[in-house]
């Protein structure tokens, strides 16, 4: 028994192809035989044929019709194909449009010449041969098609280019304004904070001092919520200075310029890494490599993550805390491993958020606005920033920066 062989199934077979498009092709001369016969040729190509018995007749369907070419009778009453031609050609519509002239009797090179001059492409004596017409009237028609796909095509991408352009103009005004609204509610953020400070210092002073001069008058219920509103007083300034820098960290003017980090540690520990009980040792490695950064924004970023390092330890335990730089292509990344509480995986991207804490809330205070510092800071800087860590097993944070020529780099203060 013979096997069936199957043809394989092409995505070209499967797809139906796409129509082509559907040109015009004018006919005119004053013989309905001719005119049938020739059209019965043409007709094999699928496309429009339009007749006219007249050159008026044909004058009246270029007023609809656009034409891939036009087959035209020389020898016509009235008007004759020359005649007609030249009319044509009086229209900027049709100044490019190929003529092919039909006659039935030997013209002379004069009369040829006089069809070239009003724009015809070839001649055809009578009778025609229907393969030679179908060919040469086909090579018209494609090139009218692919004209035709062109201006499509073009059009369609006029079309797009004009969407998109609306688009971009919605995108614009989007920005701007919401780049409006930033720069108020930054003003805003930065009025409230700083106005708050001044009330909230005085809620703490005053507690303070009902503390000291009231306090034995107190039973201990009265003394802890003494306690509570100081220590809810200070959280709440922490906060809006946390928010004052948070803002200025987004409002700076930021200029990069290669900064030597060894004098830039010395200072920000000096004001941050040693107010940790008990005292916090940090270990500096030698020849760190310099970057380019803003030295406000790498002086916030550095505080922040030194800070961090400091208290989040277990209880009893001397904070330790290392910090060395390492090259990575163009870049410089910044270490600051400490050996802390850790943070959970689940948390490594979250913390980088505005007031995200994590941890025990009641042990560790902060406001949550740090890390947010110094993701924005690094940002600002053309950098990125990041954390390796696990619970019991310290955390490793980062920062990547743009490295520097050790000879061009500048100390924290700015001066060479």
């Amino acid at each position: 028994m013979r096997a069936t062989t199957l043809e394989p199934v092409t995505q070209e077979s499967k797809q139906p192809s796409a129509p082509k498009e559907i040109v015009s092709i004018l006919l005119v001369d004053d013989q309905p035989g001719k005119l049938l016969a020739h059209e019965a040729i043409l007709s094999e190509l699928g496309q429009r044929i339009v007749k006219a018995r007249t050159g008026v007749e044909a004058l009246g369907h270029l007023l609809r019709y656009d034409f891939a070419v036009i087959l035209l009778d020389v020898n016509m009453p009235n008007m004759d194909g020359f005649e007609t031609a030249a009319l044509i050609r009086q229209r900027p519509r049709f100044e490019k449009t190929p003529i092919i002239f039909i006659t039935g009797y030997n013209t002379t090179d004069f009369d040829r010449l006089k069809g070239y001059e009003l724009g015809a492409v070839d001649y055809m004596f009578l009778p025609v041969v229907p393969q030679v017409l179908k060919a040469k009237v086909s090579v018209f028609v494609e090139l009218a098609r692919q004209t035709q796909i062109i201006k499509s095509q073009a059009s369609d991408l006029a079309a797009h280019n004009h969407r998109q352009a609306e688009q971009l103009e919605v995108i614009q005004k989007l920005n701007d304004e919401l780049r409006d609204a930033n720069s108020e509610l930054e003003a805003f953020s930065y009025t409230v904070s700083h106005d708050l400070r001044a009330p909230l210092r005085g809620i703490s002073g005053y507690a303070g001092v009902l503390l000291e001069d009231y306090g034995s008058c107190l039973d201990d219920e009265g003394r802890s919520h003494l306690l509570a509103l100081d220590r809810a007083a200070k959280r709440m300034d922490a906060l809006t200075r946390d928010l004052l820098a948070y803002g200025r960290v987004a409002r700076e003017t930021v200029v990069l310029a290669p900064v030597t980090l060894q004098p830039l540690l010395d200072a920000v520990i000096s004001l941050n890494g040693s107010g940790s009980t008990p005292p916090a040792n940090i270990v500096i490695e030698p020849d760190l490599l310099p970057v380019m950064g803003h030295v406000f924004l790498l002086e916030q970023c550095l505080g922040n993550l030194i800070n961090n390092a400091t208290k989040f330890v277990a209880a009893g335990v001397t904070p330790q805390v290392r910090i060395r730089t390492e090259a990575r292509g163009g870049r410089v990344r910044i270490w600051i491993e400490d050996h802390g509480i850790g943070i959970d995986q689940a948390y490594h991207r979250k913390i980088f958020n505005m007031l995200e804490r994590v941890g025990d809330l009641q042990r560790y205070e902060g406001t949550g606005i740090g890390l947010a510092i110094v993701h924005r800071a690094v940002q600002r800087m053309g950098g990125a920033c990041g954390v390796e860590s696990a619970p019991g097993q310290g955390s490793r944070f980062w920062i990547d920066l743009p490295s520097a020529p050790p000879s061009r780099a500048l100390h924290h203060n700015g001066a060479s």
